[in-house]
């Protein structure tokens, strides 16, 4: 994986799959992820920059907006906890 480091990115569209970014700002870019690799940001800084998914990413997003939508909302919201790092609540239990 390629790394990128201390760079300043203005205005501009910013490809993230097989790139790991260090320290870097991100000012008024579009970071799109596309699903064909792995990528990491750590220490980043982002300045109204959007984000958006293509290609394999967009269509797991489409499926998770699909799944929530048709009756499965509780899976997906077990799903989105998991990747939060919290525990997933247990279906059927409130919570306290």
């Amino acid at each position: 994986m390629q790394t990128i480091e201390n760079q300043t990115f203005t205005k501009k569209r910013i490809e993230l799959d097989g790139t790991q970014f260090q320290n870097c700002t991100f000012t008024e870019c579009l970071l799109v992820y596309k699903g064909t690799d792995g990528t990491a940001m750590n220490g980043c800084q982002l300045d109204n920059t959007g984000f958006a998914f293509e290609g394999n990413a967009a269509k797991t997003i489409e499926l998770l907006a699909a799944m929530h939508k048709g009756g499965f909302a509780e899976l997906v919201e077990a799903t989105i906890a998991t990747i939060r790092g919290e525990e997933p609540q247990q279906p059927g239990t409130a919570q306290a």
